[in-house]
């Protein structure tokens, strides 16, 4: 059985021959020793720099070649790939600030690269911005071009026939964004669904509904992905965000319809979802969420299998924080106990409880695989 033989098997919840593996998301921590150099990729400050330099094609190469290294050396199941930036894009290089990781963009505000959470982004906006700055570029319109999906279409040529490869639908043209560190962030989104929750669904059903929604799956399909990625955030390691009822009025509708756009495309959905869920979790499996990512410790995932496991593959296991702070003879059990519990009937893929976090001990997420080999075998 090879690897996506292995994950289509666990998801439609008939036991395959080994739980299948894969993270969503993981940094240099693990690439660099599983390659024993460093790399342009994941995206790190060296990446940033390297686009400055106007070094784009140096970034892809890395892309494409080590991530189909890395996928094979660790003997990952699945894997996530992403689109690129065109090799015809203005950068916009920003201007040193005077300290450490800090720079200014053409608008004045004060960017800062942290290594701790491999970010760069905004921490002061400028109250008087230039009358002149440097004009964004025009949006690029249509499908992905071809520059922009050469990571992909090498992915899918190494590993398309083997691996299960996912994806969020190819509807975007990437660029060089920071995150704004002076903003509530999705706090300021889900604000708006208190201050008009009728306006916050029909935004929503607005967008499932729009044709190109449709096509750029359709597209992401013939580019020979297997599944779609969705990311929404609904609370914090304390619970959810909103009530369940206002979840199931004005979030459960949307994300049904999204589900079965792709479903109509034989594709399967895949939602990443932080913080405690617990109490939504009924209506994200009534919606038909296929497999559901990010399940962190305070939602048991033991306890979600058991109630679960007939109608929604869950995807996580060895706690996040764990791989920072803990030994490999720990991790080592950890595993044992997830692998054991949650592998019965399928249904499961084993990782991480969220992704490969910044400040991981290379040493324990090799634990982590030992006890797979060891204990993940049917």
């Amino acid at each position: 059985m090879n690897s996506k033989e292995r994950m289509l098997c666990a998801i439609s919840h008939q036991e395959p021959d080994q739980a299948p593996m894969g993270e969503w998301e993981f940094g240099w921590e693990l690439v660099y020793p599983v390659l024993g150099r460093k790399s342009l990729y994941p995206y790190t400050l060296d990446t940033i720099k390297a686009y400055w330099d106007g070094r784009r094609n140096d970034v892809i190469n890395a892309w494409k070649n080590d991530l189909v290294e890395v996928t094979l050396k660790l003997e990952w199941d699945a894997v996530l790939v992403h689109l690129v930036i065109d090799e015809n894009t203005t950068i916009e290089v920003p201007e040193p600030a005077g300290e450490e990781n800090t720079w200014f963009d053409s608008s004045g505000n004060k960017l800062y690269y942290s290594h701790e959470t491999d970010r760069m982004c905004i921490i002061e906006k400028t109250p008087d911005p230039p009358a002149n700055p440097v004009p964004a570029p025009t949006p690029a319109q249509g499908e992905p071009t071809e520059s922009e999906l050469e990571v992909v279409r090498h992915v899918v040529k190494e590993l398309g026939d083997t691996h299960f490869i996912f994806a969020a639908p190819f509807r975007t043209h990437p660029r060089i964004r920071f995150g704004d560190a002076t903003s509530g962030g999705q706090v300021e989104g889900w604000v708006k669904l208190y201050e008009d929750p009728e306006a916050f669904l029909e935004k929503r059903i607005k967008a499932v509904r729009n044709p190109e929604l449709k096509r750029s799956i359709e597209f992401t399909k013939n580019q020979g992905i297997d599944g779609i990625a969705f990311g929404w955030d609904y609370g914090t390691n304390n619970g959810p965000f909103m009530a369940p009822e206002m979840f199931r009025d004005y979030i459960l509708p949307y994300l049904a319809e999204y589900v079965s756009l792709v479903h109509d495309q034989g594709l399967v959905f895949m939602h990443h979802a932080c913080g405690n869920n617990q109490k939504l979790m009924d209506m994200i499996v009534e919606a038909g969420v296929d497999v559901y990512q990010s399940i962190q410790p305070e939602m048991d995932i033991i306890a979600m299998k058991k109630r679960y496991g007939k109608n929604i593959t869950l995807w996580g296991g060895v706690s996040s924080g764990d791989l920072i702070t803990s030994n490999p003879e720990a991790i080592r059990r950890e595993s044992e106990k997830f692998l054991k519990e949650c592998m019965p009937g399928g249904g499961y893929v084993f990782a991480t409880s969220h992704s490969v976090m910044p400040g991981i001990k290379y040493e324990n997420y090799l634990a982590m695989l030992e006890a797979r080999r060891e204990f993940g075998n049917y």
